[in-house]
């Protein structure tokens, strides 16, 4: 049988989750080759880019369960099943689609990030499938490589913050350091990170100018999804700005702030930006901070000036 689609590979990848030990894709996919009785041909079948078509689609069934939260990304590719996964699978032993996942706010709120109409299968998840004839009319060739932008970058965002939130906690000082002097708040000379626990409670620095008259102070909290950052911690923070007679700093948490952190950063007189997991990973995704570049595809059209010149 040729390789599934990576919706038919969530039922099994749930099945070899289901004793409760962590897993990577590297280790999930000949598994899942096994299990499905897949030839050596079929194994071996590459997408485009050179990469395995079963590994590929084994990270897609990862990435789709893991919003569901039937799955815990644990970083590097690494998860494991969670008690929704196991309710899952008890109750779908037939098989697990993408509609089946739409009970979940959580696996909702994911897929309202990558827009409309995605499909359920392929190399690219967010390979547009029409709703109906005039939806195949009136799509372009455009709009099926913008939908399927839209889903990878989604991927690499969500990936992105299960890494951060799984490595050493000194890295988030790390990456926000790079991502400010990545803005233009310094240069690779500015920044510092320290170790904020003999610090004051401020785990890094960048120097804005040479003689470091002016400095953005940074505060970092490697929380868990759920754990939200509330006013408190923020009072604190804008305590030990006030010590340094700091008036500019950064507080960023890989989880998310309360609506009281927000009320508090808008009556204090210091200017501190608030940055969630969430809107980190996008900030990373857009400044090249923890990623590279994997495919470009250059779309070319014809020129009619070239046709038209005399």
């Amino acid at each position: 049988m040729a390789v599934p689609k990576f919706d038919a590979l969530m039922l099994p990848l749930l099945q070899l989750a289901a004793d409760g030990k962590e897993h990577s894709i590297n280790d999930a996919a000949p598994v899942i080759a096994d299990a499905l009785r897949l030839s050596d041909a079929d194994r071996a079948e590459q997408i485009p880019s050179g990469a395995s078509r079963l590994r590929n689609r084994t990270y897609w069934a990862k990435l789709y369960l893991s919003q569901a939260k039937a799955l815990e990304g644990l970083g590097k590719g690494i998860f494991r099943i969670t008690d929704r996964g196991r309710d899952l699978l008890a109750t779908h032993i037939g098989g697990i689609g993408v509609a089946d996942l739409m009970v979940y706010p959580e696996f909702v709120v994911f897929r309202n990030k990558t827009g409309t109409k995605r499909g359920t299968g392929g190399d690219v998840a967010g390979k547009v499938v029409p709703t109906d004839a005039n939806d195949a009319a009136n799509d372009t060739p455009e709009d099926a490589i913008q939908s399927a932008h839209d889903n990878l970058r989604a991927a690499v965002v969500v990936e992105l913050l299960e890494t951060v939130r799984a490595a050493d906690p000194l890295l988030l000082s790390t990456i926000m350091v790079k991502l400010l002097i990545a803005m233009g708040y310094g240069d690779d000379e500015s920044g510092i990170v320290l170790d904020g626990v003999n610090d004051g409670g401020v785990d890094g620095v960048v120097k804005k100018d040479r003689l470091g008259l002016s400095s953005v102070y940074i505060q970092a909290k490697r929380y868990k999804d759920g754990n939200s950052v509330g006013a408190p911690a923020i009072q604190q923070f804008a305590g030990s700005m006030q010590e340094r007679r700091a008036d500019e700093g950064v507080f960023v948490t890989t989880s998310t702030f309360t609506r009281a952190a927000y009320d508090s950063v808008a009556k204090l007189r210091a200017r501190i930006a608030l940055i969630d997991g969430e809107r980190l990973a996008e900030i990373m995704y857009e400044l090249g901070v923890g990623v590279k570049t994997h495919s470009v595809f250059t779309l070319k059209r014809v020129d009619s000036d070239f046709f038209s010149a005399s």
